[in-house]
């Protein structure tokens, strides 16, 4: 069964990640997980830059990456140690969206995602990634709280 196990270093999708590990141990350990940290383009400070506005935006990009791998390297150990294959996917854009388009290129089985709990009426106010997500794709979805 592959995974993909959204994650952004928050409670819950720590929790999330904690959850995986109890799923592969009683499948035997049959898990593949996908470990996605989608990093938000700090969009619109490259334009407003006139000068060297190329090389701002490569020095973004290239932060954006740095802190993406950084925020998975933890979640890769503990799925490694539960001998879990795990691959890493660090993309640029909106977290929902790049999620989603993620989930359907890598023929996923399902998503495992933490929610921060905004209830309902923040959901519908605010509009949470885990409920977008949910509407996008064409999988299964667990939400870990």
């Amino acid at each position: 069964m592959k995974i993909v196990l959204p994650f952004d270093g928050s409670p819950s999708a720590v929790r999330a990640v904690d959850y995986v590990v109890g799923m592969a141990a009683l499948n035997g350990h049959k898990l593949a997980v996908d470990l996605v940290n989608v990093q938000e383009a700090a969009a619109g400070i490259a334009g407003l830059i006139a000068r060297d506005a190329a090389d701002v935006a490569e020095q973004l990009t290239t932060s954006c990456l740095e802190e993406g791998k950084r925020l998975l390297a933890g979640p890769i150990e503990k799925l490694e140690r539960a001998n879990v294959a795990v691959r890493s996917w660090v993309p640029i854009g909106e977290p929902a969206t790049e999620i989603a388009a993620y989930v359907g290129d890598s023929r996923a089985d399902a998503v495992v995602m933490g929610t921060r709990g905004l209830g309902a009426v923040g959901g519908l106010v605010l509009g949470s990634v885990a409920s977008k997500v949910v509407h996008l794709v064409k999988v299964p979805v667990t939400l870990v709280k």
